[in-house]
């Protein structure tokens, strides 16, 4: 049997550990029952993957500001500013 180090890698998948307090845990557990999550893996999944979900649309959010250089960025086309009527 072989032992890894949390955080290593076994070619495909990577194991991640945190520990958390009790407080914590009591709460993911009920909002993991809420989302039908069943088991600690599944719950830290979905919470990696909302962390990246969440990183990727701030990259996204950073890029248009880049892009923009400081400037409002144009509504999309159909979308009214709601303050002069126009579209």
């Amino acid at each position: 049997m072989e032992i890894r180090e949390p955080g290593s890698s076994t070619g495909t998948s990577e194991v991640w550990q945190a520990r958390i307090g009790a407080e914590l845990a009591a709460e993911l557990r009920a909002d993991a029952e809420v989302l039908g999550l069943t088991g600690r893996t599944a719950i830290v999944k979905a919470a990696l993957e909302l962390l990246h979900r969440q990183a990727a649309e701030h990259r996204m959010a950073t890029s248009i500001d880049d892009f923009y250089g400081g400037a409002t960025p144009p509504l999309p086309l159909g979308v009214s500013d709601g303050g002069n009527g126009e579209s």
